[in-house]
């Protein structure tokens, strides 16, 4: 009985460990909400918000995100152009606060992939 015991404990000690993937995976997409002020695009920056109501790609937003926060990747050298979006808010519940320039190729992806998660047309100046 006493073994059966430390093994119960063992496997409930086992279960309540889980790794941040996991719990990333399990947040829920209304948790993510962002703030976009886009500016490059003329005289006036351009607020808006992207929200996931189930229509979104979560894993392409993470991806344009931590892109973004990723000083050692190798990119392309190339200009997309001169906007610039700063995205506060939350993403799977987690607090985001990032610039995605276009200066590159990295950051044109990034910029693109962001609006293209929530269905949207990146805003681009014309």
């Amino acid at each position: 009985m006493r073994q059966f015991a430390a093994l119960l404990l063992c496997a409930l000690a086992v279960a309540a460990c889980g790794d941040e993937a996991e719990q990333e995976a399990s947040a829920p997409a209304d948790a993510t909400r962002l703030q976009v002020h886009v500016t490059g695009l003329g005289a006036d920056p351009t607020e808006m918000q992207l929200v996931c109501k189930g229509r979104c790609d979560i894993e392409q937003a993470r991806s344009a995100i931590a892109a973004a926060k990723d000083d050692e990747r190798a990119c392309t050298l190339q200009y997309g152009g001169p906007e610039e979006a700063h995205v506060t808010g939350t993403l799977e519940g987690r607090e985001v606060d990032v610039t995605i320039d276009r200066a590159n190729g990295c950051g044109i992806a990034a910029y693109e992939g962001l609006f293209a998660a929530f269905g949207r047309q990146p805003p681009l100046k014309r």
